[in-house]
């Protein structure tokens, strides 16, 4: 009992000492821990708020595309706010897609340009920078750019894009008068694509090209 006793005594000794010692610190180290605590939730919720707003905007943007006819007044004013306020998000590189969306239906092939390759380059996720690249390549057979079509539809596509590229390299090859290489293309898109519509179109070309030969 005596030796308990001594070690309790030698313990609250030691926390003292210890105390007398780091007590300052330990205290700061609370109150900072408490204040990065109070911070980190702050900036969470501002983080919400900002991701919100930006929901908001690109939500009247996208009904503004889906409009007949299209509103490209409310869309140039909210892709251009997505690309200014949200420039390090997602929404910034579907604000550039739909501004080349519009720079396409005016036969601005330079301006769609424009918005499409910084997308396509480094886009906010795989997805994006697949997608833009698609439309690139569709950019480029507007401006017989041949080989920049080729270039771009020659590196690797997922699954998901794989069929959309096959059939846009035969669209280049059909330009070209590469029927034979067209059709082998086209052949191979219709065994990827899934989508009943894509497929019907994909046909549609393929069998224009044997009324052909």
């Amino acid at each position: 009992m005596v030796d308990y006793i001594r070690d309790e005594e030698e313990q609250v000794e030691r926390i003292k000492a210890w105390w007398q010692e780091n007590g300052t610190a330990a205290v700061i180290t609370v109150v900072l821990a408490v204040a990065a605590l109070i911070g980190w939730r702050q900036w969470q919720g501002h983080q919400g708020e900002q991701a919100s707003e930006a929901s908001a905007h690109y939500q009247v943007m996208v009904e503004a595309l889906s409009a007949n006819p299209m509103d490209a007044a409310v869309i140039n004013d909210k892709a251009d706010l997505l690309m200014e306020d949200f420039s390090s998000s997602a929404y910034a590189d579907y604000a550039r897609l739909a501004k080349a969306n519009l720079a396409v239906q005016d036969a601005d092939y330079d301006k769609a340009v424009s918005f499409l390759q910084p997308v396509a380059d480094d886009g906010a996720t795989d997805e994006l920078s697949y997608t833009a690249s698609l439309r690139l390549a569709r950019v480029f057979l507007q401006q017989q750019a041949w080989d920049k079509a080729d270039a771009l539809l020659g590196k690797s596509f997922p699954t998901a894009f794989n069929g959309m590229a096959l059939e846009l390299r035969g669209d280049v090859a059909k330009a070209q008068g590469e029927a034979e290489q067209a059709r082998d293309l086209y052949t191979q898109a219709l065994d990827v694509l899934q989508d009943g519509g894509e497929k019907d179109r994909v046909q549609m070309k393929l069998d224009d090209l044997k009324s052909v030969s």
